[in-house]
């Protein structure tokens, strides 16, 4: 069964205060109410479980270890956590990618595996795999933090390093995109 929790913003920003003065409780409160996002965030971005569980709590650990350098006026707790986690993705793939090029050299082997196949369990999901697999992972990444984490475009914004308004743009065309390639 899937809690949900709900926080309001004064208390939201309540915790975060506390967190970054230390407080373990306010954090672990802030941990309840990110994990699933953070989860869905990079599984969507990884499609695998294991994987997912390790890079989402490295994303809770490593901002636990540099709370003390959040700031507010940096952007929302939300999009810092979201930051490292995207950044923690990028760094596993390009790890992935470097080991892939090493047997693929050294032992000649061809590796490709199916992601869609893997991960999907009914047609839909398959279909919508399929359209975001022709998407670069930083496009992927913010259609993933637009529909399905339901972030705003400024929120998208700071975990992208862009402007609102070149994010909210980019949004429109990989809609166009997306429509295309499902309608082929």
């Amino acid at each position: 069964m899937i809690e949900w929790v709900f926080v309001m913003p004064n208390e939201y920003k309540k915790l975060v205060k506390e967190a970054v003065k230390g407080d373990k409780n306010a954090y672990g409160e802030l941990y309840k109410i990110f994990l699933d996002r953070i989860y869905r965030f990079v599984y969507y971005l990884v499609n695998d479980e294991f994987l997912a569980e390790d890079i989402t709590q490295n994303t809770f650990l490593k901002a636990w270890n540099g709370l003390k350098n959040f700031s507010p006026a940096k952007g929302t707790f939300q999009s810092y956590l979201y930051t490292i986690a995207r950044n923690l993705v990028i760094d596993h793939q390009r790890k992935k990618k470097e080991i892939s090029i090493e047997l693929t050299i050294g032992e000649n082997l061809k590796s490709e595996t199916d992601l869609v196949d893997n991960a999907s369990r009914n047609e839909s999901i398959v279909e919508v795999r399929k359209a975001l697999s022709v998407l670069s992972e930083n496009d992927r990444q913010i259609v993933i933090l637009r529909y399905f984490e339901e972030m705003s475009y400024d929120e998208i914004a700071g975990v992208v390093g862009k402007k609102s308004g070149a994010v909210r743009v980019k949004v429109h065309r990989l809609l166009e995109v997306l429509k295309n390639n499902m309608e082929k």
